[in-house]
């Protein structure tokens, strides 16, 4: 054995999950932040999904040369969601002390994956806050309130491009999509692995240090979700029902998992979910507390609950 495979070999192993959609321009620099990565030994797993614009090329062109970097046979599944639970349920990650997830268009921080491991060592699954990259500014976005009870029913701990999980997660997160019927209705990949880690009782830590550049463009799937255009999408979602019942989903994979009496309190939250009447709201309305992070956002549920704007 080499030198450098005998020092790689030394190091903890981290498997990177990596969805892909017409992204050639950004891949280059975000793979090579990965491959970059300090004090761990990485493997990067790629799915690439009905891009057009010369990504597939690309990806065989960096595979090449890279025995770090798998390639997945491409796909056309059409959305994001679908291409992260494809990585989750089929990706290589034997022998992994744990698997992180990528969005094609960041750039990594050089100690990303070295500092979210220490952080493993008192969790199960870690986040963190990004700086989103606009171009000709830099905003923090600030993931990191102190979680609630049931934060998980309505809202991810942050970027799934900043997730983390232990090996043990991981396992639960890869049967979940396997064996449960709604795991392919749910609405986001972060969202769905956020609420399976926190509804099975294991701990996530969520680090308000960025570790990512989260760039953001005009062909973002998600992106940094703030700002008044974001605001309007959010207000829609909840005025055509469409937010409720992508809760109602994630409640009824997180019951599934859940012990008593957690599990009873999720089958309750998803049936009111699935309602649309004065009193629903009120039921939700009595647990606003434990339903969200930020005190705003604690308050603007109640608003909207009260308002029927829900």
């Amino acid at each position: 054995m080499s030198e450098l495979a005998a020092a790689a070999a030394a190091l903890p192993a981290v498997t990177v999950l990596m969805a892909t959609h017409d992204g050639a321009r950004f891949l280059r620099e975000q793979v090579a932040s990965i491959l970059a990565q300090r004090g761990v030994d990485v493997r990067l797993v790629i799915s690439d999904d009905g891009s057009t614009d010369g990504t597939r090329g690309l990806l065989q062109s960096l595979a090449a040369d890279e025995p770090r970097i798998v390639l997945l046979e491409p796909v056309d599944l059409g959305s994001a969601h679908a291409n992260f639970l494809r990585l989750i349920a089929e990706a290589p990650w034997d022998g992994a002390a744990a698997v992180a997830f990528s969005d094609q268009d960041d750039v990594w921080h050089a100690e990303r994956l070295a500092a979210q491991l220490e952080q493993l060592r008192g969790a199960e699954a870690v986040s963190a806050n990004v700086v989103a990259d606009y171009g000709d500014r830099r905003t923090l976005i600030d993931k990191a309130q102190a979680q609630r009870s049931l934060d998980f029913v309505l809202e991810s701990a942050g970027p799934g491009c900043t997730f983390v999980l232990s090996a043990r997660a991981f396992d639960l997160v890869r049967r979940t999509v396997l064996d449960d019927p709604e795991a392919a209705d749910a609405p986001i990949h972060d969202w769905l692995v956020y609420a399976i880690v926190r509804a099975a009782g294991m701990r996530w830590h969520i680090d308000p240090a960025p570790v990512i550049d989260y760039r953001q463009h005009d062909a973002n799937v998600a992106g940094a979700n703030v700002g008044w255009r974001q605001a309007g999408r959010r207000l829609r979602r909840l005025r055509t029902g469409e937010f409720r019942r992508e809760a109602a989903v994630i409640a009824r994979i997180a019951a599934r998992l859940a012990d008593e009496p957690e599990r009873s309190r999720l089958t309750s939250i998803a049936a009111l979910l699935e309602r649309d009447d004065l009193g629903a709201r009120l039921a939700l309305l009595r647990g606003v507390g434990s339903l969200r992070r930020r005190g705003a956002d604690r308050a603007a549920l109640a608003a909207v609950l009260l308002l029927g704007l829900w």
